[in-house]
């Protein structure tokens, strides 16, 4: 009777594993998809009005082309394998985590693309490269502090946090006009400077903020895991 019921219960939790897996597959495609139009939706030019958005230079908007491509390849079969990972079961958290990890932490790099375009496209290059560099060098001075144990995860990963989204505010506060360089429409009305460098900065916020909570949820779970 045991044997039965046990059977039983497994075809019961059969269609609701397999339903939780296409909704989650539709979720995931669907960040996917956000994060590669934040990459790519303002890559070529565009006219609103009599107000003329050039295209992104051509050596930018490969390499943006390029990223997008990649975004694809990594992304779909980190879903296709985190997918059925999760229907088999009995897999470590840490390495479910890894697959699920990857279109979330693509949408906060699409994010980031957007932000980087806008510098690039009010010819604010120089702060583009400096933002790109203080955030790699930050994020390795991160990593160094949480793996020497010289302070705690969280509170480094807050720090960083801080300092990125300040910095980029900043940076996107110094910057050019947006004005007839990055064409946002709301209402069929075009948007100002102001309303578009706040959009975007709220958006390159979020993304950091996506991106420094999924990366150190992983990195506790790896800790824990090694415990």
């Amino acid at each position: 009777m045991s044997k039965k019921k046990q059977k039983r219960k497994a075809r019961k939790k059969e269609p609701s594993t397999f339903g939780t897996a296409i909704k989650l597959l539709v979720c995931f495609f669907l960040v996917l998809f956000l994060g590669w139009y934040m990459m790519v939706g303002h890559l070529d030019g565009e006219t609103f009005q009599g107000v003329v958005e050039l295209p992104l230079k051509e050596s930018y908007a490969n390499a943006v082309y390029g990223l997008a491509l990649i975004h694809w390849v990594i992304g779909i079969p980190s879903v296709i394998v985190f997918l059925l990972l999760m229907v088999k079961g009995h897999i470590r958290e840490f390495m479910i985590s890894c697959f699920y990890s990857v279109p979330i932490i693509l949408l906060s790099l699409g994010f980031t693309i957007q932000y980087m375009v806008l510098l690039i496209k009010v010819g604010a290059e120089s702060l583009w490269w400096f933002y790109v560099l203080a955030s790699v060098l930050g994020f390795l001075i991160a990593n160094l502090l949480i793996y020497l144990k010289k302070s705690k995860l969280h509170t480094v990963f807050i720090g960083l946090g801080v300092l990125l989204i300040v910095l980029s505010w900043i940076l996107l506060a110094v910057a050019n006009s947006a004005d007839g360089n990055f064409i946002i429409t709301y209402k069929d009305k075009l948007r100002g400077s102001f309303s578009i460098k706040t959009m975007v900065g709220t958006f390159q916020t979020i993304g950091i903020m996506i991106f420094l909570l999924m990366y150190g949820f992983l990195l506790k779970l790896r800790f824990g895991g090694e415990e």
